[in-house]
């Protein structure tokens, strides 16, 4: 083990984040993009930040990807390269070093966003094998969720008819005091906003007469329908 490597200390350390102090000399923005870069090429490391002040490493990993080990084993070979892209004398080693780390770094992001897209697939799947597993006990037999919620009832109508209805109650609850204290003592000085009330449930009223003929049509069954062409009374070819 290097000089340096005795030098690294474990600060903080979870299942998903691992915060190391570092010797000052790695305290440079050459020995922070190498090491960074390092890290970053790693599967399911979401971010790597190094802080000059300080010194101070922070890495965010996936666990089930990666594991405190691993990162410092990286870390640990990174860092004669990261002291080296510090060092005035390799300026050639520590430009090579840091365009590699570049290109690193754009192919870890890349990498991340398309682990971020596939961890947000995979919940979004799960959530909704869980909302159907509360509609359907396992033998098939509806669960009360289904008996109160039955998502087969959710369309047009329905959105627009709940819509309605809470418009209804919200000029009820904006007006009532004007309601109370105005409209109903002195009815016939506001008669136009009285007028306005019963115009707007007049139409209300007859939409829902409307929708209930509607739904009830479409729920009629097709038994008056004339039989098919050739089949008598008993549904049997003559």
């Amino acid at each position: 083990m290097s000089e340096h490597a005795r030098r690294v200390f474990v600060l903080a350390k979870a299942d998903d984040h691992l915060r190391l102090a570092l010797p000052a000399a790695f305290g440079n923005p050459g020995s922070a993009r190498v090491i960074e870069a390092a890290l970053l090429s790693l599967p399911g490391v979401r971010g790597v930040r190094l802080d000059l002040r300080g010194a101070k490493l922070s890495v965010h990993f996936d666990p089930i990807a990666n594991g405190h080990r691993q990162i410092a084993l990286v870390l640990k070979a990174t860092l004669d390269a990261a002291l080296a892209a510090a060092s005035g004398g390799a300026a050639g080693c520590a430009s090579t070093a840091g365009d590699r780390a570049a290109r690193i770094g754009i192919g870890a992001w890349r990498e991340r966003a398309l682990q971020w897209l596939r961890y947000a697939n995979e919940r979004a799947l799960a959530a909704s094998h869980a909302m159907q597993a509360q509609f359907l006990t396992p033998g098939g037999r509806p669960t009360p969720w289904r008996k109160v919620f039955d998502p087969a009832l959710v369309n047009e109508r329905a959105v627009i008819n709940f819509a309605n209805d809470v418009l209804a109650f919200y000029l009820i609850r904006v007006h009532w005091n004007r309601i109370t204290q105005q409209w109903l003592r002195f009815p016939g000085r506001h008669a136009d906003a009285w007028l306005a009330v019963f115009y707007l449930t007049f139409l209300l009223v007859r939409y829902r007469k409307r929708a209930l003929a509607a739904s009830g049509k479409a729920a009629a069954p097709a038994a008056g329908l004339p039989a098919p062409a050739g089949q008598g009374a008993g549904g049997a070819r003559p």
